[in-house]
Parts: C-alpha cells; sequence; structure tokens
C-alpha cells in the first residue's frame, strides 16, 4: 500500500477519537464491514496502476464522511478494503447505526465465519505415475495444445485464492512466484493444511502431465483454514492482494487470470460483486466453480452467478453433467441471465496430494482449474486478449453437450482448448509475445526480484524460440520488422537469439 494511503488510513482513527470522552468497553464493539455506494468511476480501459489508484483515491474520500459520525475508540482497528469500496473495524452498534444513515453508505454487515469451500466429494488417493496425462488434461485436449503449438502456459501469471498450497510437492516445484497467508497461521512459506487448494493449483499448473498449463506460474493467496472457511474480510483482502501483490500500483505484478474454487450457495448475494467487477476492469479474468449444490436443485452460487464472473459447470468422463454441479439460470434485477458459462472435467480429478503423490477429488472446485488453465494457454498464445475476447472465443468453440445453444446446465459446452489456441493463433502473430517477454521480466522482477534462475520470463523466452522456429521465411521477415520497430531491448536480445536458433535448425536438417 502507498505510503499516502496508509497515513490517511492513520489520520482516520485519530479523527474518530475526537470528542469522545470515555473509552468504551471492547466488549461492546464488533467487527463490522461498511460497503459504499458505487461511485463513476472511468475505469474502462484504463491500466492496472491506474484502476489500484483510482479505486485507492476513492475509498479515500468516501471515508472522510465516516469521521463527522463515528465515535468508537482508537482501536476500531480500520482494515481499508478499496477493491469493493469498503472498509472493516470495530464499532458499537450506535456507531454502526449512525454511519448507516450516510448518503453515500450502500450497506453494514457483521463480518461473519462462513464455510466457502464444500466438503470433499468421492476424495481417494491414487497411485503415482508420472508418465501419465490425466483424463482431464486429455479431455480439454491441452496436450495436443502442448504438441502441436509448443504452449504450456509459459509466462503467464495465475493467481489462486484457496486454502494454500504445498510448495514441497514435486508436480509444483519452482511454480510459485509469491505466497501470502491471511489465515491466523500466517505462515510465511507455502503451506495447505487442508488440501484443496494444491488440488487446484495442481490442475492448473502442475508438472507431471497433472496439470493443464504447467509451463504458468502461480500466485498463492490463502485465505481459507482446513475447514475450507473464513471471514468476508480476510476474503476480500486476499482479493485484494490478487490486484496489487507487492503493494505498489505503478509494478504490473498481479496476475493475468485467478481460479476461485470457491463460492456460497447463495445465488442473489452481493457481497463480492464490486470486487470481482475491479478485477475485470483491471484486466484479470475471474474464474470461479459454479457450485455443488446440484443434487438439491441448487442454483449457480455467487460470486459465479455474477454477470461479470466466468462460472464453471462440472462434467464427467463421458461428457455427462456430474451430479452436483449446480445449474441456472439466475436472474438479476428480475433479468434472468444463463448460467453456467462453460463446462471441464470435475468428476474423479486426479491431482496434487498434500505431503506428495496423487488424490483424486470431485466438485466444481476441480472443473474451475481446468479452464483456469486453459485461459492460462490462450494468454501465452495472445497476451493481448482481453477477458470478453478469452470468454467470447472459449465459449464459440467449446463442444455442446446439453440444449443447442448456452444452456443452464453445461453453460456453452465442455472446452476445448486446440480449438481455441487454432482460432486465437489465427488472428494474432507472435510479435505479442516479444511484449510478453519484456512484461514478464518486469513482473519476475517485482515479486521476487532478481534470481539465479529465472522461472517466468526464462520458460516464456524458450518457447518464443521454439515458435519461431516454425514461422516460414516470411513470416519471420514480418516478426522481425514488428519486433525492431516496437520492442525494447530485452526483445531483441530475444529476437537475436531466435535468429541464431533458426540458423542452427537449417544446419542440422
Amino acid at each position: 500500500m502507498r505510503k499516502g494511503f496508509a497515513v490517511l488510513c492513520m489520520v482516520l482513527v485519530f479523527a474518530l477519537c475526537a470528542g469522545h470522552a470515555v473509552m468504551a468497553d471492547q466488549s461492546d464493539t464488533i467487527r463490522y464491514i461498511v460497503r459504499f455506494k458505487a461511485d463513476n468511476l472511468k475505469l474502462k480501459d484504463a491500466s492496472r496502476s491506474d484502476v489500484i489508484s483510482a479505486l485507492q483515491e476513492n475509498l479515500k474520500r468516501n471515508l472522510k464522511s465516516v469521521s463527522k459520525v463515528m465515535k468508537s475508540p482508537a482501536n476500531a482497528n480500520i482494515n481499508p478494503l478499496w477493491i469493493a469500496n469498503a472498509f472493516a473495524f470495530d464499532a458499537t452498534e450506535n456507531d454502526v447505526t449512525r454511519i448507516a444513515k450516510l448518503p453515500n453508505v450502500a450497506e453494514v454487515f457483521r463480518n461473519e465465519y462462513k464455510i466457502f469451500i464444500d466438503k470433499d466429494i468421492n476424495k481417494r488417493d491414487e497411485s503415482s505415475d508420472p508418465t501419465v496425462i490425466q483424463w482431464g488434461v486429455q479431455k480439454v485436449r491441452a496436450n495436443e495444445v502442448w504438441q502441436t503449438y509448443r504452449i504450456d502456459g509459459a509466462g503467464v501469471v495465475v493467481g489462486i485464492i484457496d486454502t494454500g498450497i504445498d510448495g514441497t510437492h514435486p508436480a509444483l516445484a519452482g511454480k510459485i512466484l509469491s505466497f501470502k497467508d491471511f489465515t491466523t497461521d500466517q505462515s510465511a512459506t507455502p503451506t495447505d493444511t487442508q488440501g484443496h487448494g494444491s488440488h487446484v493449483a495442481g490442475t492448473v499448473a502442475g508438472s507431471q502431465g497433472v496439470g493443464v498449463a504447467p509451463g504458468a506460474r502461480l500466485i498463492i493467496g490463502r485465505v481459507f483454514d482446513t475447514s475450507g472457511g473464513t471471514t468476508e474480510e480476510v476474503l476480500m483482502a486476499g482479493m485484494q492482494w490478487m490486484l496489487d501483490p507487492d503493494g505498489i500500483p505503478e509494478t504490473n505484478d498481479g496476475p493475468r487470470l485467478i481460479n476461485n474454487s470457491w463460492g456460497s450457495n447463495d445465488s442473489v448475494s452481493k457481497t463480492f460483486w464490486v470486487a470481482v467487477e475491479n478485477w475485470v476492469n483491471a484486466g484479470i479474468l475471474p474464474v470461479f466453480a459454479a457450485g455443488n449444490n446440484g443434487m438439491y436443485g441448487g442454483k449457480v452460487g455467487t460470486p459465479a452467478a455474477f454477470p461479470h464472473s466466468w462460472a464453471v459447470a462440472a462434467t464427467t468422463s463421458t461428457n455427462s453433467l456430474a451430479y452436483f454441479s449446480s445449474q441456472g439460470p439466475v436472474a438479476w434485477d428480475g433479468v434472468p441471465l444463463m448460467k453456467p458459462d462453460i463446462a471441464a472435467p470435475g468428476d474423479r480429478i486426479i491431482s496434487c496430494k498434500i505431503g506428495g503423490g496423487l488424490v483424486s477429488n470431485s466438485g466444481t472446485s476441480m472443473a474451475c482449474p481446468h479452464v483456469a488453465g486453459v485461459a492460462a494457454l490462450m494468454f501465452q498464445a495472445d497476451p493481448t486478449l482481453t477477458v470478453e475476447q478469452v470468454r467470447l472465443i472459449a465459449e464459440e468453440t467449446a463442444k455442446d453437450l446439453g440444449a443447442e445453444g448456452k444452456d443452464a446446465k453445461f453453460g456453452s459446452g465442455l472446452i476445448d482448448s486446440f480449438k481455441i489456441v487454432e482460432k486465437v493463433l489465427a488472428n494474432s502473430g507472435l510479435a505479442s509475445a516479444f511484449d510478453a517477454y519484456e512484461s514478464a521480466i518486469l513482473s519476475e522482477k517485482a515479486l521476487i526480484g532478481m534470481q539465479p534462475v529465472s522461472p517466468l520470463a526464462a520458460p516464456l523466452a524458450r518457447s518464443i524460440v521454439e515458435r519461431s522456429l516454425d514461422l516460414d521465411e516470411g513470416q519471420f521477415r514480418a516478426l522481425v520488422i514488428s519486433v525492431n520497430q516496437n520492442g525494447g531491448e530485452a526483445a531483441q536480445a530475444l529476437l537475436k537469439t531466435a535468429k541464431s536458433a533458426r540458423v542452427a535448425n537449417q544446419l542440422h536438417k
């Protein structure tokens, strides 16, 4: 967080104490979240740093109105949640009553502990065979993309909000760029005491045939405890951190997409609406599990049900809908909305087990990271893709499994990474990958500093050089012209490497 914003919050705490003669008993206070009404911020097409700065300034303005009516003690313990135009604090009922009457306040609610991750479905240990490509990876045709197009997610950063990650698992080794623990454990090193997060991370980017995009790298926010629960404040704080992991808005260190294998069975709650909306404003693709309430006739839950969330249904190995997968449609302000959006394998999915080895699990939580992995492949194929373009291309090329068109069970159908990447590459060249390489260098520097071995930029560089070998002479000349005109120093150096590789390749034919 920038220094000026932190100072503002300190000033606000002191202002809240003004005129308060007698300190209130701490037992009289309860943790609340105040969410302000939406302001007309012009965030469309803004850079990520501009979005972050605008959100912080907006909350700063709204907070000033609170200081005029708040009379709680200095230990109000204010936590600014600018991603949601909100803040959390300790307050008495009288404080809350006064604040709720302010014209710019949308709602005030207690910060409560809730379960956001369902209990494991059909969980069992599996034998480990590093030569096997798991069925879900094959079903979305990711292995065909690796082999045909030399694309495996390299250079793409994926965020995951979950129960953490087992940083020692062999299939996840070298994948983690940043980890932050928001639970009471406050672990300084990547950890997962439940297993859900490690399983999800494995499906996104695990090696040894486990993950859809093994070349991708991960930013992990641990917000859920062993029971799969947390508070709204902690969850919002984790969502906010994803938008700006290093706390410096000017550095573009956030992920391109975020996997969210969590949610509630409530199809109308707007608690996280603004936070997800601001991810999209910042160019981050929000991938959400549709929910596991299908066996009870439950609708797609929130946040997956939001129009701006990409909701993922779960399928079986025979392309039928998993019995637990929540269905649509839903409605917002009386307007029907078809959900889920897309489908992916989610039944008996084999992935990483905490402590090593493999374990199978079922749920839309397992389907969600398949889609996140495919999105990572898309962003490597064309780093200029927008959130809207990713969703549109993936849904246009999906295998229709239910009623014709987008339906309330499978959405647009089973995601097909091969058809997607084929279409993306037909409309884009390799030049944008050189820009992505320079961005990867900057992101890597912001997240982990200079390292002896580059975990993000180096794999992307190798992929770019390999892909350049497949270009004919005319295509490569066009690439050279584009990079020479628009590329920076790092891109120019990489182009020289590509030229040398092509010469060597010709000599050895």
